[in-house]
């Protein structure tokens, strides 16, 4: 009985000592720290309120964006943003009058919606008026 108490207490003093010791190496070994990033004052607010442009000294153009994490910098690229088109492979549009309804099939069963002909978008039209073409 006596020697599991004897481990048990040696045990107990290196788990308190531990400790120390792991603070005195992570002092030595921490790395000095980064500079916060800020917005330049000469940076020009964007049309979205939560962005800057800002260029510079060497013409580098870049774009300063607020957070919830704080101020991100990221370098302006020339590359146009592609839009996005929808997917409507799979989709059966079906003629209602002066309605459509569109059927696709998703992971959790059929998803449907229906629009007006009027307020169908580009690809919707392309899709209706594919799969409903008039054979005269």
């Amino acid at each position: 009985m006596s020697n599991i108490k004897i481990a048990v207490m040696i045990l107990a003093i290196a788990a308190t000592c531990a400790p120390a010791a792991m603070q005195k190496k992570a002092a030595k070994k921490s790395a000095p720290a980064s500079q916060a990033v800020t917005i330049p004052k000469d940076a020009v607010p964007n049309a979205d309120g939560g962005s800057y442009a800002w260029t510079d000294k060497d013409g580098k153009k870049w774009t300063f964006t607020k957070t919830p994490f704080g101020i991100m910098k990221s370098p302006v690229t020339s590359a146009p943003v592609p839009t996005p088109s929808a997917d409507l492979s799979g989709t059966k549009a079906i003629d209602k009058g002066d309605t459509v309804r569109f059927e696709r099939p998703g992971p959790f069963g059929v998803t449907a919606w229906e629009k007006k002909k009027t307020d169908l978008n580009d690809d919707e039209r392309r899709l209706f008026e594919s799969q409903n073409a008039k054979t005269e």
